[in-house]
Formats: structure tokens, sequence, C-alpha cells
């Protein structure tokens, strides 16, 4: 399996470059492993060499361009449109990327062959195109000479990947961090924000540190980055910590736009219950009580009916305390009731506070 795996690749490469049979050389074409240029003359073996020069030439700054190419693409055409590709599934995108990379090498693979053909022609004069047919003395030397240079690329990757398992991008930044070097944290994430701007970590440890040094408009941005990046339980806490800042700040009216964005764009009901019950939670915080009594009935109604996210009983006794700051105490006691919370265990009862959770950085 793995010998032909190997050939595969190899067929594939410029290396088994040329055939002479009958007094004709033909030299393989760059962008078609299975066509060639056929000279009516046998070349020299200085002649082979600086085609294969040509050749290596080529090879090298087509996969340069295409880098190139690929690279602008990446960050000006396909990050900035990733909040489209998030909600694709990966295999759609893997598509999307496979087929983009394949049309960049096509286009500078064709460019760069019709460039070669130029310069032999001009080196070696006029030729016709032919089928390239493999010489066995020459597919065994460069087959050789291909495993060598693929062992040294293996090598070099390797060694990368060890690098990074040990010395990873990440645990710089999350030792920067523990010791309270905000600024530094800044200026490194940034760097490594562009150059792989899809990582949500970066964001996020940005956006901590920018809370740390009092820059909260830029954290808040950072938070609401990172968690446009994605929408895993990680991920929620970014929306958490961009309401906390939004909390302390007293910027009340754009917290709530953004749970109502979010309750508007959920995708299952659970979801979107998820972001209510916060809701009521903030609202009750900030002292919209009769707001958050209208969102605390409609999830009693749903626990009602035997809803497994919502739990019954913290929901009864949320909104006791809602209507104990209404005034209303037959309901608030009703609901304490309903609850099933004994009044020894509501003492460790409380709404929840918005707060800053980082502990997974750090």
């Amino acid at each position: 399996m793995i010998k032909y795996i190997l050939r595969l690749m190899y067929n594939s490469t410029p290396m088994n470059f040329y055939t002479i049979s009958e007094g004709k050389t033909t030299i393989k074409s760059l962008s078609n492993v299975s066509s060639g240029y056929k000279f009516n003359k046998e070349f020299e073996p200085d002649e082979i060499s600086v085609v294969w020069k040509q050749i290596k030439r080529h090879k090298r700054i087509s996969s340069v361009f295409i880098c190139l190419l690929f690279i602008y693409l990446l960050y000006e055409a396909i990050f900035p449109q990733f909040q489209i590709l998030v909600n694709n599934k990966w295999y759609i995108n893997a598509v999307i990327l496979i087929f983009i990379m394949i049309v960049v090498s096509q286009i500078i693979t064709y460019i760069s062959a019709k460039i070669f053909e130029k310069r032999i022609k001009k080196k070696f004069g006029e030729f016709e195109r032919s089928k390239f047919v493999t010489q066995d003395e020459v597919d065994k030397k460069y087959y050789n000479i291909f495993k060598v240079e693929l062992a040294k690329v293996l090598i070099v990757a390797l060694l990368i990947i060890i690098s990074f398992m040990f010395i990873s991008p990440f645990s710089i930044a999350q030792r920067l961090l523990k010791s309270e070097r905000y600024n530094e944290v800044i200026k490194y994430t940034t760097l490594w924000a562009k150059l792989f701007p899809i990582a949500q970590e970066w964001y996020t440890m940005r956006g901590y540190a920018n809370f740390k040094l009092g820059n909260n408009k830029d954290a808040v941005k950072d938070f609401d980055k990172a968690y446009k990046l994605g929408a895993d339980g990680f991920n929620m806490t970014n929306f958490d910590n961009k309401i906390y800042i939004k909390y302390i700040e007293k910027d009340y009216d754009s917290a709530i736009k953004d749970f109502n964005r979010e309750i508007r764009k959920a995708n299952n009901e659970e979801e979107k219950d998820k972001f209510k019950w916060d809701k009521a939670q903030f609202l009750y915080n900030i002292g919209k009580y009769e707001e958050a009594l209208e969102i605390y009935n409609e999830l009693i109604s749903k626990a009602e009916d035997d809803h497994v996210f919502l739990l019954r009983d913290r929901l009864y006794f949320e909104r006791s305390q809602t209507y104990h700051k209404l005034g209303k105490e037959k309901e608030s006691t009703a609901d304490i009731e309903s609850s099933g919370i004994s009044s020894e265990e509501a003492i460790d009862y409380v709404i929840p506070e918005p707060m800053l959770i980082i502990d997974n950085l750090e």
C-alpha cells in the first residue's frame, strides 16, 4: 500500500522528466504528466542537466506563487467570509478549500508550463507534442532521488509537529496570562490572530488581557469576535464574558440586544431557552423585574411539560425571587412551595450575576 502511494506521488512529480528512444528525446510536460515535448535529437547529459535545472526552477517558482496566491485568497476572501463558512458542515468547507487550492495550482502551473515551453524551444529548437512514456532506467534513478527528498520533507514536518506539541503558541500565551504580562499577551495574540484569524483562542485571551488593562471596549470586540468564530461550550463563555463587561459598564440596552439576536438565531428550542433563561437572570440583576417575570412564566410553562433542559425547581425559585422584588409576597411564597426547595436550602440558591469566566485559559 505504501509503495503504491509513493509511486502515485512520484508519478505526479516532474522528477522522471525525460526519455530517450530511437535518437529522439521527450521531455515531460509540467502541467500534464501524460504528455511531453518530443525533440528530433538525442540530448547530451549536459543538456539533460540544463533541462532538469529549468524544471526545478519553474516548479519552485510556481510553488511559491501557488502558496502566495492561496494565502492571499485565504486572508482576503476565505477568512473574511468565515462567518458564512462556520455554519457549513466541515466536509462542505473541506470541498470548498480543496476546490480553491486545485484551481489556484492549475492556473499557476499552466502559466509556468507555457513559460517553460518557450524556454526549451528557444534553447533546443522546435518540438512536437507527444505522449510521455517512462523509461525504466530514468525512472529508477529519479525514483530513488524522490524517496530521499520525500524523507527529508517528512523529517522536517515531523520536527515541526513535535516542536508545536511541546512549545505551542497557545501555551506560551497562557503562561503570559498567568504571569499577568497583559501588554505582552496583547502583542503576542495580535500577531497570531493575523496569522490564524479563525482561532477563537487568540481573541479570548486578548479580550481578557484588554479587560485586565481596563480596555473594556476592545475586550468586548475580542470576546464578540471569539464567540462568532464558533458555537461550542467553550465559546459560550465568550458570549458570557461580553455580557459581563457590558453589565459592569451599565451598557444594558446593548446587552439585551445581544440576547435578543441570539434568541432569534438559535438553532433549536433548547438553545433558544438557554439564552432566554440567561436573559431573564440579566433582567433581574438590572432591576427589570416585570420583563424577567414574563420570561420566567414562559420557561416554567415549558418546564411543566417535562422540558429536559429547564430545571423546574430552579425556575420556580428564581421566579419567587422576582415576585419578591415586585412586592408580590403571596406569589413568591407559592413559588417557593412549588419549587420543593426548603427554607434552609434556599439560603444557598441565588440568581447568578454576570461574571467573567477565564478558568480554562489560566
